[in-house]
């Protein structure tokens, strides 16, 4: 809307300052209330108040009522201008003083270019006693051809693909840093009105971004904000119907109850992810998450259910690609590698040495470059060296594990690196304090990365 054209919302602000007093408190609020694809900035707020945006969507609009504790939108100043010149329009002596002056243009939500009024449009009065009229605008809303374009959505995507590529090669803080960027501008285009197709790839890509957000922040011991960013993200796939996507985050947020060792509300989550994959999912995908149900059932010692499922991932690993790769997932001669769970599964059925044999063909697939899945690798392998009680081995890999690492610590390998020391202490105690020293690096070098990354 031209500025010259938009009148204060002093009802909105007023209700505002007097609830909430700042604009990010208010945002908040709304934010508890609204899907992902919704959610409001101060920015959004400003443009309210100050008249630029008079109608929000419908989501916002709810929250908005209820935050300010309002009973219809005309009591905090919200009404539909392109309703409202509609009707003025079939009804040449109408006005509306306490509605503001009319605008030539129609802008719902966003910076984009509006679509120019037609003062010859005829408009069907009429229908505005037949029909309810804000339906028809929402409706014509959505259909209208606007908002990002095709050639910036799909930028936007491969860089997506991209942050998801470099993500095993890059430390947690600087991978959060990038994926904050880039949630930045996708949280944008949502605020503004999209062709359906658009904002249902727009939903899409902003939960793969809110996933890579939830694992960074699982990374830096940040389990609570992962929590939330992965409820969050398979809210918004699920709004998009992006079922491959939703079910590999339900498989990545089995993480954190699997580092809790609570490996039934893991398991529980997997399932979750399986049952989305039904609705509709590749087979990359599908092989990735019989591969983590294979391990969770090795957890309850489910020897056959650990052999079924793993077999079920190889099946399925037959027909995956690295097109459809997710982080995660590893990759051998163009195939989804699981070896790398079935390795795990054997561990936790006290089997040293096929886990190994399984552990050692995945590590000699991953690149060097992968500093953090490698030193997983090893430390699993140092974990069935301490089953066959090869402790000093188990120390040795251990300390090659962490050192390898110290530039991209994550958490995960530092709570394995001590699961791994306690373990050699109930064996040798002398050679596991030869762990003291780089163990309690890795710790610093993490907390340094988590503070950079959580600022």
């Amino acid at each position: 809307m031209p500025e010259s054209d938009a009148v204060p919302n002093e009802l909105f602000r007023d209700a505002r300052v007097r609830l909430f007093g700042s604009r990010q408190a208010l945002a908040e609020a709304v934010n508890t209330m609204v899907p992902t694809s919704f959610v409001v900035s101060e920015n959004d707020i400003g443009k309210l108040e100050r008249g630029e945006v008079t109608w929000p969507r419908e989501p916002r609009r709810t929250a908005f009522r209820k935050a300010l504790q309002a009973g219809t939108d005309q009591q905090i100043g919200l009404f539909d201008r392109r309703r409202q010149r509609s009707i003025n329009a079939g009804s040449p002596g109408r006005s509306s003083p306490d509605i503001g002056p009319r605008a030539d243009a129609v802008c719902v939500e966003g910076s984009f270019p509006a679509r120019k009024a037609d003062a010859n449009e005829p408009r069907p009065a009429l229908l505005t006693d037949i029909v309810d009229g804000t339906d028809l605008v929402s409706f014509a809303t959505v259909l209208e051809p606007s908002g990002i374009g095709a050639a910036e959505l799909t930028a936007a995507e491969l860089a997506c693909d991209q942050l998801d590529r470099d993500y095993p090669r890059m430390p947690p803080d600087t991978t959060l840093t990038q994926v904050r960027d880039l949630m930045t501008a996708v949280i944008a285009q949502l605020s503004c009105r999209q062709t359906i197709h658009n904002q249902q790839r727009l939903v899409t890509l902003a939960a793969r971004l809110s996933g890579l957000r939830a694992w960074g922040c699982f990374d830096v011991d940040e389990h609570r904000a992962a929590g939330r960013w992965f409820e969050l993200s398979v809210s918004a796939a699920q709004e998009a119907q992006a079922w491959s996507v939703g079910a590999w985050l339900l498989g990545a947020q089995s993480l954190i109850p699997w580092h809790r060792r609570d490996f039934r509300g893991a398991a529980d989550l997997i399932e979750r992810g399986i049952y989305h994959a039904r609705h509709g999912s590749d087979e990359t995908t599908r092989a990735w998450l019989y591969a983590l149900q294979a391990r969770a059932r090795a957890a309850t010692r489910d020897r056959a259910g650990f052999e079924r499922s793993y077999a079920r991932a190889q099946e399925a690993a037959e027909y995956s690609t690295e097109r459809d790769r997710r982080h995660g997932m590893d990759f051998d001669q163009g195939i989804l590698d699981a070896r790398y769970y079935a390795g795990s599964g054997w561990l936790l059925l006290q089997q040293p040495e096929m886990a190994e044999a399984e552990l050692s063909g995945s590590l000699q697939a991953l690149p060097q470059t992968h500093s953090k899945a490698r030193a997983v690798l090893t430390l699993s392998i140092a974990d069935a060296a301490v089953q066959s009680d090869q402790t000093g081995r188990a120390v040795e890999l251990a300390h090659s594990a962490l050192t390898s690492a110290t530039h991209q610590p994550i958490l995960p390998i530092l709570q394995q690196a001590r699961r791994i020391q306690r373990s050699v202490a109930k064996r040798d105690p002398r050679a596991s304090r030869n762990l003291d020293d780089p163990i309690a690096e890795f710790a610093a070098a993490l907390a340094t990365v988590a503070a950079g990354a959580t600022s």
